[in-house]
C-alpha cells in the first residue's frame, strides 16, 4: 500500500465522522472535520492527469460561511474533501499501475 493509499484511507475516516457531524447538525464539529481532512491532503491529490476546481469550492464556501449559511458551506468543503480523496486515489492507482509497453 502507498502513502498516498493510506492517507486517502485515513482520510476517509475523517469525512465519515464529518458526516456523522452533519447528519446531527453540528456544523462546528463537522467544520472541524472538514479542516482537519483538507489539511491532511495538502496538495498531495494533485496530479497532472486531473483537472481541479475545487479551490473555488472552497471560495464559494468561505462566501456561504460569510453570508451566515453554514450548512451550505460546511456541505461545500465535505465535498471538495470527497473530491480530493477520490483524485488522491486515482492518482495513487496510476502510480501503482504498471509501465505501458513502448513501441
Amino acid at each position: 500500500m502507498t502513502q498516498d493509499e493510506i492517507l486517502a484511507n485515513e482520510t476517509e475516516v475523517i469525512l465519515g465522522a464529518a458526516d456523522e457531524a452533519i447528519a446531527r447538525q453540528d456544523w462546528a464539529a463537522a467544520r472541524r472535520h472538514v479542516a482537519r481532512g483538507l489539511e491532511a491532503i495538502g496538495d498531495r491529490y494533485l496530479s497532472l492527469a486531473a483537472i481541479d476546481s475545487t479551490g473555488m469550492a472552497l471560495v464559494l464556501a468561505a462566501h456561504e460561511a460569510g453570508q451566515g449559511r453554514e450548512p451550505d458551506a460546511v456541505n461545500l468543503q465535505r465535498d471538495v474533501l470527497h473530491s480530493r480523496i477520490v483524485q488522491l486515489r486515482a492518482k495513487a492507482q496510476t502510480a501503482d499501475a504498471p509501465p505501458s509497453p513502448s513501441r
